[in-house]
């Protein structure tokens, strides 16, 4: 069938989504894919020293977005029929290309409904919505099942796809907008576009280290971690089902008619690296961004634990996985705001301070400190 473009255009943006630990399984004679995502931003949530203002979904023409040319999360899609649901299907790279698990494209009318990244230990199911006579064509029920709670990954919902191919091959974005999932696949050719929009929120972390204590001490990051816990301090279970009911829009209105979140209650409580690395990072006493993810449904505080290791200017390290954590009180440190919300991001500023500082050269100093600035 040839090359298949795919551009996906991610409503309200993917900051370092990174592929999911459990990857889509390479496919046989998989179809070789071009696929591109263009990116916009997230709603940023307010401090809570600023005045409020809400912020609102602006959509425009795809030309006021960016290349995403880092996005190499795969990406689940079901090609619905208006009477039938048909399989999941993905988008991944392999060996260095991108391929597509549906083999042939053929022609014909889809809607397409899915998610990203695809990943291998989440269940995900497709429905008709409720109500007599309703087919793939007015929408549909995306079901996904033992989603953890806590992610590196920035899970987003597909609320728009089109063909891009036209009669004189101009592979143009005019008519994609929200909420049309229709897809008319010509047998060749296809240039797919998809529009994405956030199901989590984000915790954004800008993290230094003391001027001082820099000029003295070398710290290296090895991993973040988050726990959330909602009213009363009652830990979010580890794992969720996620239900999104989907409209189709004439207009380009929202098509995401509500968002669903239903813990495990055997899944035990919600803990995860949201970032990590091997040998560390090192900070500097310039910010240096870092940035998680989490289910939003009824979480009112973030526990983020760091961990990091100390050295010496000469490289002796001094001090092995010091760990420092700090609670972050939404209702305290955002305005307006009593818990997370779906598609927000939470920006806090970290610096790490000792308990005291010795100008001479070799002596102890105590562990630093992570404190959260104002």
């Amino acid at each position: 069938m040839g090359l298949i473009g795919l551009m996906g255009l991610m409503g309200l943006g993917l900051m370092g989504c990174s592929s999911s630990d459990e990857a889509a399984t390479p496919v046989a004679e998989a179809t070789t894919v071009e696929l591109q995502s263009y990116v916009t931003g997230y709603e940023e949530a307010a401090k809570a020293t600023r005045a409020y203002e809400p912020v609102t979904r602006a959509w425009t023409q795809p030309t006021g977005y960016s290349l995403y040319s880092d996005a190499e999360s795969p990406i689940s899609v079901f090609f619905t029929q208006a009477d039938a649901s048909g399989d999941e299907e993905f988008f991944y790279k392999s060996s260095g290309h991108w391929r597509a698990s549906k083999k042939p494209f053929e022609a014909g009318t889809y809607y397409l409904y899915g998610y990203v990244p695809h990943d291998l230990s989440i269940t995900s199911a497709v429905s008709v919505l409720e109500g007599e006579g309703k087919t793939y064509a007015d929408g549909a029920v995306l079901t996904l099942t033992n989603v953890p709670t806590v992610s590196k990954a920035d899970i987003c919902v597909v609320i728009a796809a089109k063909n891009g191919a036209s009669a004189n091959e101009d592979y143009s974005t005019e008519g994609l907008k929200r909420g049309n999932f229709e897809y008319v696949a010509t047998g060749s050719n296809n240039f797919v576009y998809l529009l994405f929009d956030h199901l989590f929120s984000a915790l954004r972390v800008r993290m230094r280290v003391q001027g001082d204590y820099n000029d003295l001490r070398t710290i290296k990051l090895k991993e973040l971690r988050m726990q959330t816990s909602g009213a009363g301090d009652v830990p979010t279970k580890k794992k969720t089902q996620i239900t999104v009911t989907l409209n189709k829009t004439t207009d380009g209105a929202d098509p995401v008619g509500s968002v669903v979140f239903t813990p495990d209650p055997d899944s035990g409580n919600s803990d995860g690296a949201v970032v990590d690395w091997n040998d560390g990072i090192t900070l500097t006493a310039d910010y240096q961004e870092f940035q998680g993810h989490l289910m939003p449904f009824g979480v009112t505080k973030i526990k983020l634990i760091s961990t990091y290791d100390v050295y010496d200017k000469k490289g002796n390290l001094i001090r092995q996985n010091c760990t420092a954590t700090n609670t972050i009180n939404i209702s305290n440190l955002f305005s307006g705001q009593t818990e997370t919300l779906r598609g927000r991001r939470y920006t806090i500023n970290l610096t790490i301070n000792p308990t005291y500082l010795h100008m001479l050269s070799e002596p102890d100093l105590n562990d630093p400190t992570v404190e959260i600035d104002n």
